[in-house]
């Protein structure tokens, strides 16, 4: 009876060892199950190509092979600017948006502080040497600002892209060509390609970006790189002169139907796609183009910055700067996850990879294997940046509310809808309003 009792007790401790066992099992293998909520809207992909030509795609294979306890739940967001914020607004202050996200760098990413962890005790001196731009992802643009993300590539920069061909059919003599360098040379070079029979500039308006764009530039040549922090530190006003004058020189394009006739109603992407058919000489828009407009024309493509007004205090200013920003929500379950995610995307040779599969940026790492740039347009991009007379934009250090609206402004100044200084003066009032 005594052994009886033995073997009994012998087997409740086994049932309750492998009741513990499996007990452990089980957390384990929940352990090992993290799923991440991407929400991506800026790494550009056309969801129906090839995986393997794109970047994200790639990045996120890449890392679940080397994690294989941690799945990357990639959703892909509007594209559209300001849906793409409303979106992440409302499903951040219900607390069920993403685990991981991007914003654009600057203000965009500022305007979400309160939804976002701070990266600062994730991140050591020596991990975050090897990465330049981070002043674009500290709150408020301060020094000791927490860190709100992570700048991702060396960024984009805005541009007047040509067609050669197009250019000599509007009389201009390729072989000696030199880009005009002010604003008021290159509305001469369109005014004479105009009155050759070609349209200088194709444009698609409709989304005010273009305005953003020029708008940058001219503003931060006449008032100095400085101009779009004095602004958002309420130490400069937005409805300033050199404001007002730098919408009157953007609208000339229209004024003077150096654009398409319906720019200011034709989308962006139209405005591309006819630039692309051999539709018109020039085309405004950023770096992030590079690559496929060497595609379609190889060397028959050519840029230059966007030129800076005659008189400016910062001519030949280049406006552009970091694009993107990827960051962690401070509802997120899975913090240390997610920020395992984001230091793998920066890791060398995973930048490497953006840079090689997308031609349009440079790497923000300073172990960045610069061979990988094949493309001419980002060649020459890189080479112009060496000035060092750079530009911040406006809507990358103000918030996403004023971007919007600064959006939408643009269209209806640059078809005359609204006056420059009543635009100008709309968005004073906006900004002083968020006070």
């Amino acid at each position: 009876m005594f052994q009886g009792r033995i073997r009994s007790r012998l087997i409740l401790v086994s049932i309750l060892l492998v009741l513990v066992l499996a007990s452990s099992l089980s957390i384990v293998a929940a352990q090992e199950s993290v799923t991440i909520t991407f929400w991506d809207n800026l790494f550009a992909v056309d969801e129906t190509g090839p995986r393997e030509d794109q970047f994200i795609f790639r990045a996120i294979d890449m890392f679940q092979k080397e994690n294989p306890n941690i799945v990357i739940n990639r959703v892909h967001q509007a594209p559209d600017l300001g849906t793409f914020d409303q979106l992440l607004r409302a499903a951040s202050i219900a607390g069920n948006g993403p685990d991981v996200f991007n914003e654009f760098a600057g203000g965009s990413l500022i305007s979400f502080a309160p939804f976002i962890e701070p990266l600062d005790s994730y991140f050591t001196a020596d991990e975050m040497s090897q990465i330049v731009g981070w002043e674009s992802v500290r709150n408020d643009f301060r020094s000791d600002g927490e860190l709100l993300g992570v700048p991702y590539g060396a960024g984009s920069y805005f541009a007047v892209y040509y067609n050669k061909k197009m250019m000599e059919q509007g009389g201009v003599d390729m072989s000696k060509f030199t880009p005009p360098a002010t604003w008021e040379d290159m509305i001469t070079l369109a005014k004479g390609i105009k009155d050759k029979g070609v349209l200088p500039f194709a444009m698609g308006e409709q989304e005010g970006y273009t305005g953003a764009w020029v708008m940058a530039t001219l503003v931060g040549g006449l008032m100095g790189p400085n101009a779009f922090f004095d602004m958002r530190a309420r130490t400069a006003p937005i409805n300033s002169p050199e404001w007002v004058k730098a919408y009157e020189a953007y609208r000339q394009l229209y004024d003077l139907k150096l654009v398409n006739v319906d720019a200011g109603s034709t989308p962006s992407g139209d405005g591309q796609l006819m630039f692309t058919q051999g539709k018109s000489a020039m085309w405004i828009q950023g770096g992030w183009a590079n690559k496929d407009i060497n595609n379609v024309f190889g060397e028959d493509a050519g840029l230059f910055p966007i030129p800076t007004l005659a008189g400016s205090v910062y001519p030949g200013g280049i406006a552009g700067g970091p694009n993107i920003a990827v960051g962690v929500m401070n509802y997120s379950k899975h913090k240390d996850e997610s920020v395992q995610f984001i230091k793998f995307l920066i890791r060398p040779d995973v930048l490497d990879l953006y840079v090689s599969l997308n031609q349009t940026e440079a790497s923000n790492s300073l172990k960045a294997d610069t061979s990988v740039i094949k493309n001419p347009l980002l060649q020459e991009q890189a080479k112009e940046l060496l000035t060092g007379k750079t530009i911040y934009p406006f809507d990358n250090i103000m918030p996403g509310e004023i971007n919007a609206m600064f959006y939408r402004l643009n269209a209806a100044v640059f078809i005359g809808q609204l006056s420059s200084q009543d635009a100008a003066d709309q968005l004073q009032a906006a900004y002083e309003a968020m006070k």
